[in-house]
């Protein structure tokens, strides 16, 4: 495979001419390919389904892609994938009027986007992010990409690969998927690519299910389908490949923002049991409503950098 003769080149247009904020989006915790060109630069290289890509704050630009993917439209690719048909001046307006650690931090992110990731990818790479920090999460799958994927040829000196499918990852030893770094995840990663790719796991067929179907489906405790995945992986996945607005994943910078407003009316404690996990997200659903989501990214972002406030709401 070769790299491509010409570049393909589209603009980035979110709706209604809200701006696109590449730093803010691939820094937001949702993906974890992305790499920034250099320090002072807004440009980003990741990859889309086969394709690099590399995006700036206006445009995408493509790289190369896998031959299997060269009918692929780079539009309407950059488009799903940055969701640019949320419309987020309807979205910003129904988020609370009275939560102004919310309202600050959405001033604060101005530009930051819901992706929609390939919902395997995104699946597998939140089991991998199990009790890890970001830089061990995307060396577990640059790790995997690099050993089960395939190489996509481009005109620049760093290879890229594709991520891997899952009937390649469910045919891989213990010690090949040890070798990536996986740890104790191996076992989770691999029994899900089985399942998918014996059609058990039919992760398309989650797309047309409600938020509550969707979950039930991804949770190993409920369906049998998935191991090792609990609400808060099921709710990554809904939310960043599944586009259900609604999830709101719970983590421990999302547990400070809770704690600051709720003190201990939650009752917290360091292990959040799955109980405790839906209490608290099914409050955070009705509280922010049908883009609970999109809140979740502005208060991730907000807390996880230093923002956290010291005054507390009532109970």
């Amino acid at each position: 495979m070769r790299a491509l003769a010409s570049m393909e080149i589209c603009k980035i247009y979110p709706k209604n001419g809200h701006d696109f904020n590449a730093s803010f989006t691939f820094n937001s915790g949702q993906a974890f390919r992305w790499r920034q060109i250099n320090d002072d630069s807004e440009s980003w290289i990741g990859i889309i389904k086969g394709n690099v890509v590399k995006i700036s704050n206006l445009n995408a630009l493509l790289l190369g892609r896998l031959e299997e993917q060269a009918s692929d439209n780079l539009p309407e690719l950059v488009a799903r994938y940055f969701s640019s048909d949320d419309d987020m001046t309807e979205i910003l307006c129904s988020f609370p009027k009275d939560d102004h650690f919310l309202r600050t931090a959405v001033s604060d992110f101005a530009g930051l986007r819901l992706l929609t990731q390939d919902p395997w990818e995104c699946l597998i790479s939140f089991v991998c992010s199990i009790d890890c920090n970001i830089p061990s999460i995307k060396l577990k799958i640059e790790n995997l990409s690099k050993t089960f994927g395939k190489r996509i040829y481009t005109s620049l000196d760093h290879p890229f690969y594709s991520f891997p499918t899952p009937e390649r990852i469910s045919k891989a030893e213990k010690s090949e998927l040890l070798a990536c770094k996986l740890g104790f995840r191996w076992k989770y990663v691999r029994f899900i690519a089985g399942e998918v790719s014996r059609g058990n796991l039919d992760l398309d067929k989650i797309q047309k299910m409600s938020y509550e179907k969707g979950l039930e489906e991804l949770l190993s405790e409920v369906s049998g389908k998935t191991f090792g995945v609990g609400p808060k992986v099921a709710d990554c996945a809904l939310l960043y490949a599944y586009h259900r607005k609604e999830a709101f994943p719970l983590d421990v910078w999302l547990l400070k923002y809770v704690r600051m407003l709720y003190g201990d009316s939650f009752l917290l404690r360091s292990d959040l049991s799955r109980k405790k996990y839906s209490e608290i997200s099914r409050f955070m659903r009705d509280k922010f409503g049908p883009n609970a989501g999109y809140a979740q990214l502005f208060l991730y972002e907000k807390v996880r950098r230093g923002g956290l406030i010291q005054n507390r709401v009532p109970a």
